[in-house]
């Protein structure tokens, strides 16, 4: 009889069978998972503790954070009240023509308009100007005016240049500040 591996493998098939080294294979498979299920059950047992002592936490957590519900009329007169009275625009744009100054732009020209909804409870009122210089200028005078009029959006930034190495930009910005009526 040969003890190599080979010879070991016939022994074995010639006394038990191809079914009997099958049934062997399967008995010693759920034998190590039967000595593996302790350690499992105790893993499976500690992240379900952990998962219920976060949902635990979780739910204290929401307790602590109080909703309160408040009407839609309040909601847009809050909202509403948080923007300045129209009057506060003659202000602004001296706030404007300031950024303008600090950023050495001058200002030569620009268009103003007032438009009012009788149905809106908010007035808006529109300046645009035309702005000759580089973009690092630009870009600092709008963040300026934005800055200091939280109550205004840049509706419209447009650049030109007349040639590509051309560091100077022809641009059109314009402002939009909303107010409360009076």
């Amino acid at each position: 009889m040969s003890s190599t591996p080979l010879g070991i493998w016939r022994r074995t098939v010639r006394r038990m069978g191809h079914t009997g080294i099958a049934a062997t294979a399967l008995l010693a498979a759920g034998a190590a998972l039967l000595a593996a299920v302790p350690h499992l059950q105790n893993r499976t047992l500690a992240l379900q503790e952990a998962q219920a002592l976060q949902a635990e936490r979780m739910a204290r957590k929401n307790e602590a954070v109080s909703v309160r519900q408040v009407p839609l009329g309040e909601q847009i007169d809050g909202f509403v009240a948080a923007f300045p009275l129209l009057p506060q625009h003659v202000e602004d744009m001296r706030a404007v023509f300031d950024a303008a100054q600090g950023q050495k732009l001058k200002l030569l020209r620009g268009e103003y308009q007032f438009r009012n909804d009788a149905n809106a409870p908010l007035v808006v009122v529109t300046a645009s100007f035309p702005v000759t210089a580089d973009y690092g200028t630009i870009k600092a005078f709008t963040a300026e005016v934005l800055k200091n009029a939280p109550h205004a959006s840049l509706d419209e930034l447009r650049m030109t240049r007349d040639n590509a190495g051309s560091k100077t930009l022809e641009s059109w910005i314009r402002f939009s500040f909303l107010y409360r009526k009076v």
